[in-house]
């Protein structure tokens, strides 16, 4: 559903329109990498995502101290933050790529802080990957989109620049009703086509929602959520309450889309128009099975000022295998700490423990605590009376045995991020 406009406002058309003839103007950068990608995946060209990863290689041999002694058929070693960091001149390539320079930092609100050099090719292909994964989840560039986040003085638009982009950002810095009440208005007011944020964001919304039984009508085709998992019990909330499908998307702010799935919970389809992706063992670098859970491994093809060569994301994933080569994840996991460990070692997987709660009357939030191999810590946020043994039971049977705690809370915070996270191991493995 299209919005509304005001008679000085612009259609999605024409804003559309004015930005591919500004592209074509600056010789059509952006539409060459769009229809690039759009032509990878809908052909899986693996051998044209082989030839830009071999590419990628020479360039790290021929322009950077890290990589000089190795030669393009050797197998580049698996690189995590740290190492990225701790190597970050010797990593940074001297020449053989397109300026001007950006900077693109991570807060470190799961770890550790991280700004990543991006040249002039690599900010237009994000641009690109935003536009193509866009139109998969039924959203076409320059239509009506909500983005719900924490606003800082970097966040802040100008109405020029909410104009022409089509993009409003509204502060979801908090979730008292006040506040849920300010985000649902500004929902029914500027009647996006997309929602877009954490979905832990989007289900404080919802739920506020459903609770009034108002009824509403919403204007959206899809949700778009990201940054954290979501279970099957609040994407369908989501979809309930605003009519739509909701869509995942898998993302960091290091790279830039690296897949999303198709909608109704689907698996991930990757973004191999830009990347290069592996599933490695936890405990190793040998790559795991097809069904297995293993550390996602991501090479960036178009990043040449600072190539990130099988970067390990720290993010766990489950490898889905494909005809004609282009790899899924039917799951992902997170980052490693959002999992926890039975008593006996074997890993489980967040949805797992999400399970447990779904249908639990009386419990507003959440959280699941690992602490060692055999404690842990059910906190619960309560809007009533709650049968917290049969609680610890079905933990207990889950995780094999073990000590599980219940702490009940007044609120589960969010990180600086905004992000809520459900699950959190602090057992060191």
């Amino acid at each position: 559903m299209t919005p509304s406009m005001d008679c000085n406002e612009k259609t999605p058309n024409e804003l559309r329109d004015e930005f591919w003839a500004a592209d074509q103007r600056n010789g059509s950068i952006i539409r060459s990498q769009y229809d690039e990608i759009k032509r990878v995946l809908a052909e899986r060209d693996f051998a044209w995502v082989e030839e830009q990863y071999s590419r990628l290689k020479q360039h790290a041999i021929d322009y950077t101290v890290y990589y000089k002694d190795y030669t393009v058929n050797d197998a580049f070693p698996v690189m995590n933050k740290m190492l990225l960091i701790e190597n970050q001149e010797q990593c940074s390539a001297k020449g053989n790529y397109q300026i001007p320079l950006h900077i693109s930092s991570t807060s470190g609100s799961t770890g550790t802080p991280f700004s990543v050099i991006q040249d002039y090719k690599k900010r237009n292909r994000n641009i690109a990957d935003l536009k193509v994964f866009g139109e998969l989840c039924d959203y076409p560039s320059h239509e009506r989109m909500i983005f719900f986040r924490v606003i800082s003085e970097k966040l802040i638009r100008t109405p020029e620049q909410e104009a022409r982009e089509n993009i409003f950002y509204i502060d979801s810095s908090n979730f008292d009703d006040a506040h849920l009440e300010q985000m649902t208005h500004a929902v029914l007011e500027k009647k996006p086509r997309i929602l877009l944020s954490y979905s832990s964001t989007l289900v404080e919304l919802a739920k506020y929602i459903e609770k009034r039984k108002e009824g509403k009508t919403f204007s959206m085709s899809s949700v778009l959520v990201g940054g954290e998992g979501i279970s099957d019990e609040n994407r369908e909330l989501l979809e309930r309450v605003f009519g739509c499908t909701v869509y995942r998307r898998y993302s960091n702010q290091e790279m830039g889309i690296l897949g999303q799935d198709t909608g109704n919970g689907s698996s991930y389809r990757l973004n191999w128009g830009s990347y290069y992706f592996e599933v490695l063992k936890i405990d190793s670098d040998e790559p795991a099975k097809t069904g297995e859970v293993g550390r996602i491994v991501v090479t960036d093809l178009f990043n040449y000022a600072f190539p990130m060569i099988r970067y390990d994301t720290g993010d766990l994933g489950v490898a889905e295998s494909v005809e004609g080569g282009f790899m899924r994840l039917r799951e992902i996991y997170g980052r490693s700490r959002d999992c926890v460990y039975t008593v006996d070692g074997s890993l489980l997987s967040p949805a797992k423990i999400s399970v447990m709660m779904w249908g639990v009357s009386g419990v507003k939030q959440w959280q699941f605590i690992q602490e060692t191999e055999s404690d842990y810590i059910l906190k619960l946020n309560c809007s009533g009376d709650v049968d917290t043994a049969s609680l610890v039971s079905r933990y207990s049977d889950l995780l094999g045995g073990g000590n599980v705690a219940v702490e009940f809370v007044d609120e589960i915070p969010v990180t600086s991020s905004n992000k809520r996270r459900a699950v959190i191991c602090n057992l060191k493995k």
